[in-house]
């Protein structure tokens, strides 16, 4: 473990503590999308408390990885970010609705923000679907 980091049993009980404690809709929109509740999660240039670290998110788009180790890996990495920028996190957390886009607009639910989707839903999060724009 390097200096700074989180001891994982920390990190899990932090995590679990948070759990359900907040009340957000989620929404996803295509990049375009210009609202003040707009979350950029791209991997070149978004928010980068959401942003994959890029040879997870390559070695996913390439193949590399199934879609069920992305998932655990890119979890992992938003549990870590959860716990070393919880004041950015909790910024997003206490808005009542956030629209996440991505430059890929990847369709059928190929693109990461659904992965993002899914970790918001342990944290509280309401998927509202697709907004049209």
């Amino acid at each position: 473990m390097g200096a700074g980091a989180i001891p994982l049993q920390v990190e899990k009980e932090f995590f679990d503590k948070a759990q359900g404690t907040y009340t957000l809709y989620v929404y996803t929109a295509d990049v375009s999308y210009q609202g003040d509740d707009r979350v950029d999660v791209s991997t070149n240039g978004g928010y980068f408390i959401f942003v994959p670290p890029k040879e997870v998110f390559f070695d996913y788009r390439f193949g590399k990885t199934t879609a069920s180790q992305f998932e655990k890996t890119y979890f992992a990495f938003l549990r870590n970010s959860y716990c070393n920028y919880r004041h950015a996190w909790d910024n997003t957390l206490s808005r009542s609705r956030i629209v996440l886009v991505c430059s890929c607009n990847g369709g059928g639910k190929s693109c990461h923000r659904y992965v993002i989707v899914n970790f918001l839903k342990k944290l509280g999060g309401v998927y509202k679907g697709k907004l049209k724009t």
